[in-house]
């Protein structure tokens, strides 16, 4: 990327590197971890036309959790965010292809929140 003058990094966080969750200590401090690593690297590699930015997913619909939790979980679990849902994967991805694209050209260094409204900066 240095060499060809652009490029984009997307990394993954949560948003346990965030806020306060009930996430275990080890992991949230590897989210937060990641999150200034991102925004160290955005910091040093954008004169080299490189972008880096973070993604911190909340609660996201996968098969794993539709297994953990039944129906009513779900929906008390949904009920704590402003958009009244948990996210789907598709979200996520979304956010990935933007962060990714020329569309966010003129961003790097950031974390974008895909938490539903959960998490408000």
């Amino acid at each position: 990327m240095i060499e060809r003058g652009c490029g984009s990094i997307v990394t993954m966080a949560s948003s346990a590197g965030r806020i306060l969750t009930p996430a275990p200590t080890a992991y949230a401090a590897a989210k937060a971890g990641l999150v200034m690593l991102s925004r160290q690297v955005a910091s040093e590699a954008g004169k080299h036309g490189v972008r880096v930015n973070c993604l911190a997913p909340d609660s996201i619909l996968t098969g794993r959790i539709r297994r953990l939790m039944s129906e009513d979980q779900q929906k008390q679990w949904a009920a704590m965010f402003p958009l009244g849902r948990m996210g789907a994967p598709e979200d996520v991805a979304l956010a990935t292809l933007f962060l990714a694209s020329e569309s966010s050209s003129w961003v790097t260094g950031v974390t974008l929140d895909v938490a539903g409204g959960k998490i408000m900066l």
